[in-house]
């Protein structure tokens, strides 16, 4: 039998840059710390946008892939601009690791909560039962720890996420 963390987070927090490194920072301690198979969730997607628009598509929230891009909005508040070494340092730390990707939640839609049972399980070393799909896509997923769910985060940012004509950082530049 074995056990793995699940660390929900709440989806609010990507739309305000400094505290999504906050939640970085915490779930990159908690994997380290905790020393189990680790799944971090964004919880309550359909609610996100209710606190301020997304700088950035859903997949740059949820691959945590090059975060350079985030300190870069988060240097065009006046505020957070004094703490730019601090925030470049943070995130490099995030980087390095390459431990935190995040399964987006809303648990009134039953494909993404199958989403996360799925990562649940895969982190305990489930992979395959009578049930799953064998194909080549779940094998080397599975085999090389990548998942191909490009699409079903685009899927559920299409759901939840407003589209919007221009991003948060473009707007920004216009001023």
């Amino acid at each position: 039998l074995q056990l793995a963390a699940v660390h929900l987070v709440d989806s609010h927090y990507c739309t305000d840059p400094g505290k999504f490194i906050s939640v970085l920072c915490t779930s990159l301690s908690t994997m380290l710390h905790v020393e189990l198979p680790h799944v971090n969730v964004l919880s309550k997607m359909d609610l996100m946008e209710q606190y301020g628009k997304l700088a950035f598509n859903l997949d740059y929230y949820t691959e945590v892939l090059d975060l350079s891009y985030l300190v870069e909005h988060l240097a065009s508040d006046p505020f957070f601009r004094n703490y730019r070494r601090l925030n470049e340092k943070l995130v490099e730390v995030i980087e390095d690791y390459s431990l935190v990707s995040f399964v987006p939640l809303n648990v009134q839609d039953k494909e993404s909560m199958h989403q996360v049972l799925r990562a649940v399980d895969k982190a305990n070393g489930y992979s395959f039962g009578e049930q799953e799909q064998r194909s080549l896509a779940a094998l080397m997923s599975a085999a090389v720890g990548a998942d191909f769910h490009f699409t079903s985060t685009l899927a559920v940012q299409e759901k939840y996420v407003q589209s919007q004509d221009k991003a948060v950082e473009e707007e920004v530049m216009d001023l």
